[in-house]
């Protein structure tokens, strides 16, 4: 049986939802009230003839006084008038004192959950042409420090982040950690991720590209199928997805999820890639961090300032500010340099430069071929790389450096007992080139440090241990490069070291100790995929530039190409290099006190004159 509700319950029903509804429903309600006292208030002012009871005040001057009462209790004090008029304008007054007192607080609440409500970051971002990034953590500062240099050219740019933390802690941290924000704004929004609801937000439909930054490769997955149906449904061609993922065995799902609108970045893959590259010669390490940020010589593509077909070569000798390193061809990028190959006028170029100015043609530079080096390349022999400590990348770097190394070439991993995971070690038949050496041992014992460097490895990887915290990993460490700096000083020794950390602050520490040094973090993937972000076709030249296949960076011998007893240019030095099949993009130079300086793309520079130590930093073929 059906039960029955009194007129009360249905009045306290509906007063209940009216107070739901937030401050407009309210000040609605009150509106409605008062308009209501104030007519009835008025008619029954003009029944009883007003304030003397003559009748003679019109009805819209009765009603208009009525309101007077209602909102301003002062007017009852001077009022004069028969006892019933009196008794009905002190009821309006005292009504008018409860609605007025409950607008005022209903005005004040309404304020202060309105600004709850920006504090919590869920209002929509009315912006056009901005960077979307999704997540939260220590490489928001990198990101955003070099979307800030990639728009130092832009009038207004506009990067959104969203993340499922608070907005006022989000603003705080990137206001303290970003030091230049002169060229971009940067507005934070808190949602979920992966909730579709919370993208609508960040107006998706007027973005120009996605950047999703989050440690949890599961939830990469998700957000990029949320990010994709989203910019699938506003109809928004031009944009696309960049993502980083760590787990390789999340790299095909997460592909399959954004189809043609992502951009998958590896991780591990790709850090393990920079530290081996970076282990193999010194000075590598510059050269990778200045391509892969916005400061200082960059990549870039466009359009071929020549009409005529003419070779790599040539088109060096023709272009003071740039060096032209290869060309995209049906869309794919060719980095491999044939010696007296033309390029076509509709292929695009790729080049080194400091900033993205239209290319400026002179006349062809003067070579020198009598100062053509013709020194033999001394082929690379077997080497030993240390390992200290171990780590979830373990495993990709050794694959890594099985495939750079020649045969004969060993690693020896050292290790705390039982901290070595069987896994990360590949089996024997996927390592062609290397031999593994595993040394369950003290690390951080002085002694064995030195037994270790008399092995004379050619250089050493400090690994990050996953098992404890963050602080507590990068504090062991910087303990570990400050024992071996210090032996190295010793011995008179400076083989580099290859460091990986996990803390922003601790990374600037580190990085303290000696130039020789270099540290590895999560900051270098996170500019790879700013760049990633504001120039796809970067994708795969910074994969073919990295990868063990195609076109790699190589630092080799200056006097493989020029001679040392006189100083050349770089148009020279370039020229001799392309006999190679390469291209020289710069080079390291050793000063007398045994540091050195690399120098990318030092085209219209003075001439210099290389020594035996001297290295050219080329782009060849493996």
């Amino acid at each position: 049986m059906k039960k029955k509700t009194s007129l009360w319950q249905r009045f306290r029903y509906w007063f209940d939802y009216i107070m739901s509804k937030g401050t407009v429903s309210l000040l609605l309600m009150l509106a409605v009230i008062t308009a209501v006292v104030v007519l009835i208030g008025g008619i029954l002012s003009i029944l009883l003839g007003g304030a003397d009871g003559s009748g003679s005040n019109s009805t819209g001057y009765s009603i208009w006084f009525t309101l007077m009462h209602a909102i301003s209790t002062g007017v009852l004090t001077k009022e004069e008038g028969t006892f019933a008029y009196l008794a009905v304008m002190t009821v309006v007054t005292l009504v008018g004192m409860f609605i007025t007192s409950f607008l005022i607080g209903t005005i004040s609440n309404g304020i202060k959950d309105k600004v709850t409500d920006l504090q919590r970051g869920k209002s929509l971002v009315i912006e056009e042409n901005h960077t979307v990034v999704i997540g939260f953590d220590e490489n928001i500062s990198y990101i955003i420090e070099e979307l800030a240099i990639a728009n130092e050219n832009q009038s207004d740019g506009v990067v959104v982040v969203m993340a499922d933390e608070d907005k006022v802690k989000m603003e705080a941290v990137i206001r303290d950690r970003v030091a230049n924000l002169d060229s971009i704004r940067v507005v934070c929004r808190t949602g979920t991720p992966d909730s579709v609801n919370d993208l609508r937000v960040c107006s998706l439909d007027s973005c120009r590209s996605v950047i999703i930054n989050l440690q949890d490769d599961f939830m990469t997955v998700k957000a990029i199928l949320a990010c994709k149906s989203m910019l699938d449904e506003y109809g928004n061609q031009d944009a696309f997805i960049t993502a980083i993922v760590r787990n390789p065995e999340v790299l095909h799902p997460a592909a399959i999820a954004g189809g043609e609108r992502v951009e998958i970045l590896n991780f591990h893959k790709t850090i393990a890639r920079l530290m081996v590259q970076s282990g193999r010669h010194p000075g590598m390490s510059s050269v990778l961090s200045e391509l892969l940020s916005f400061k200082g010589q960059e990549i870039y593509t466009g359009v071929n300032p020549f009409s005529e077909k003419m070779t790599i070569k040539d088109m060096n000798l023709r272009l003071p500010a740039v060096t032209v390193i290869g060309v995209v061809r049906d869309g794919e990028p060719v980095l491999d340099h044939v010696p007296g190959e033309f390029i076509d006028p509709d292929d695009h170029l790729i080049w080194i430069a400091d900033d993205d100015d239209p290319l400026q043609v002179q006349e062809a530079a003067a070579i020198e071929e009598g100062a053509f080096g013709d020194k033999e390349e001394i082929p690379e022999d077997p080497h030993t790389l240390l390992i200290l400590g171990c780590t979830d990348m373990l495993r990709p770097i050794l694959l890594e450096e099985n495939e750079y190394s020649v045969p004969g070439s060993k690693v020896i991993i050292a290790v705390e007992p039982g901290r070595l995971d069987p896994d990360a070690i590949p089996d024997q038949g996927e390592l062609e080139n290397i031999e593994i050496d595993v040394r369950e041992c003290r690390i951080f014992k002085r002694s064995v440090l030195e037994e270790l460097v008399a092995e004379e490895p050619s250089s050493i990887m400090l690994m990050s241990d996953p098992e404890l915290s963050e602080e507590e990993s990068d504090a062991r460490t910087l303990m570990l490069q400050l024992q071996l700096t210090d032996i190295a000083e010793e011995i008179g020794d400076n083989r580099p070291l290859i460091i990986e950390m996990n803390s922003a602050h601790n990374q600037k520490l580190s990085q303290m100790m000696r130039a020789t040094d270099f540290v590895v973090s999560g900051s270098l993937t996170a500019r790879m995929v700013v760049q990633i972000a504001e120039q796809r076709e970067k994708k795969a030249i910074l994969n073919d530039l990295l990868s063990d296949e195609g076109s790699t960076i190589y630092l080799k011998p200056a006097a493989h190409y020029v001679t040392t007893d006189r100083p050349v240019d770089f148009y020279t030095l370039g020229a001799s290099a392309s006999r190679f099949g390469e291209t020289a993009i710069g080079y390291k130079k050793f000063e007398e006190d045994g540091s050195f300086t690399v120098r990318l793309n030092p085209q219209g520079q003075t001439k210099v004159q290389f020594s035996e130590r001297d290295d050219i930093i080329v782009i060849g073929e493996n």
